[in-house]
């Protein structure tokens, strides 16, 4: 099982880390890891920081290539931005001020939204990238695009493979262009008055065999282990699968998805429930979409001050002013872990 440990900050020196359970034997390239950093950082909406590269270095790391021998894997990303900043007393109530103080009082608030920043990210993002490598092996890609933001939501239909190739994806990773120039404005507009904005970003992997979960516990169901890792997402305040709320409108015959006979075998011929059915994969693509909430860093709301109790408007630093596409970036390599652990534990039990 792939599992990740790394401790940082983000103002301090960096992330360092490792990565145990990857098969002995596995080559992975560093260049595809630097990739998917880079992709967490890009999208219109991101702070002025997110132009600093992040990179990515590994013990034992020859040529651009890691070989696994069967021990953890480390590495390390340094910070391009080390600065200590000062204290938070104007609490901000849609960040960990109020509630990480309630948990560790030991800590101050800048102590404890160093740890929760979701440049945390960081470790996740370096561990899918390795796991997607992984997956590509089995014929399996995961990916995202943005679906709506700051209620612009897009026209067309995302096609795997061909989306992408789109230049104007690369913006918003949004699969319409016509709403994307919308949302850039709409963008452009809350950046100027010190806001921010939310939206819904679909994450998904596309090659998963039929098969691939579990029925019980139901905590090691498929879509309960991708939904505990998904909303352990910084930003991210609601999931769900395939047509999601559109069931609570249907009556049952009209829920069911269709079957058919291809090859002898019977498969999945419509995606209603988004790859997942009884916590086991359908075969069809997996498909969940992410509600993330805007950035909660934002100039005029209101506070109180955590010194004197008066009121006051929230603490501002520099902040992002839409994540929407980044939080994709996130999710995509993180589902990587989930399906790849899977993936090599059913693998595993059919060897034995």
């Amino acid at each position: 099982m792939v599992e990740l440990q790394f401790s940082g900050t983000s103002h301090g020196q960096g992330y360092s880390g490792k990565i145990s359970g990857l098969p002995k034997g596995f080559a992975f390239s560093v260049e595809q890891i630097n990739l998917q950093l880079a992709r967490r950082k890009t999208g219109f909406g991101r702070s002025s920081r997110q132009t600093n590269a992040d990179l990515v270095t590994f013990v034992g790391e020859n040529n651009g290539v890691v070989v696994c021998d069967g021990n953890p894997v480390e590495f390390a990303v340094a910070n391009k931005c080390v600065e200590q900043r000062q204290e938070i007393v104007a609490l901000r109530s849609g960040h960990t001020d109020v509630v990480g103080k309630a948990r560790f009082p030991h800590l101050t608030v800048r102590q404890i939204v160093e740890i929760s920043s979701a440049r945390n990210s960081i470790g996740y993002v370096v561990a899918g990238a390795i796991c997607k490598q992984l997956l590509a092996k089995h014929g399996i890609s995961t990916f995202h695009y943005v679906q709506k933001i700051g209620g612009i939501a897009s026209r067309n239909r995302y096609v795997f493979g061909v989306s992408e190739e789109q230049p104007h994806f690369e913006i918003l990773h949004c699969p319409c262009k016509y709403a994307t120039g919308l949302m850039v404005e709409k963008i452009q507009q809350a950046r100027q008055n010190g806001n921010s904005l939310g939206g819904v970003v679909v994450v998904g992997a596309t090659g998963v065999p039929m098969g691939i979960g579990e029925i019980f516990p139901y905590n090691k169901r498929l879509d309960a282990q991708i939904s505990a890792e998904l909303l352990g997402i910084p930003s991210v305040k609601g999931i769900s699968f395939g047509i999601g709320e559109k069931y609570a409108s249907l009556d049952g015959l009209s829920a069911c998805d269709t079957l058919e006979v291809q090859n002898g075998k019977i498969v999945y011929s419509s995606n209603k429930c988004g790859g997942i059915v009884g916590g086991i994969s359908t075969g069809q693509d997996i498909l969940c979409s992410l509600v993330v909430k805007p950035v909660p860093t934002v100039v005029g709301a209101p506070s109180i001050n955590s010194q004197t109790f008066e009121q006051t408007t929230a603490h501002y630093e520099r902040a992002d002013t839409c994540v929407v596409p980044n939080v994709g970036v996130i999710g995509e390599n993180i589902l990587a872990i989930v399906l790849a652990n899977q993936l090599t534990k059913q693998l595993t039990e059919q060897q034995n």
